[in-house]
């Protein structure tokens, strides 16, 4: 995938600390993770940074927010992407 679309992103943008995106709290309402989601949910490219990450993370390897997802969330999305809800409630 092109990666072009990263000079786009929110996270991008000038002032915008990207460390934020990695904080030690991963508590879903907790500050720093809805920090990183606020700024997440203006980000005109946030689809194609989770197509991105989608395909190329390590699922042993998850960190931070991204794409306004926490590691969990992407291991759920993932895991969901992988067994059809229809077979999973089986």
């Amino acid at each position: 995938m092109n990666g072009s679309w990263r000079q786009e992103a929110a996270c991008a943008r000038a002032g915008v600390d990207p460390e934020l995106f990695y904080p030690l709290d991963l508590d879903l309402t907790g500050a720093a993770v809805t920090t990183a989601r606020r700024i997440c949910g203006t980000c005109p490219v946030r689809g194609l940074c989770l197509a991105d990450v989608m395909a190329t993370e390590d699922p042993a390897r998850r960190w931070g927010v991204i794409a306004g997802l926490t590691p969990d969330e992407r291991t759920e999305l993932h895991r969901d992407q992988l067994v059809p809800a229809s077979r999973a409630a089986a």
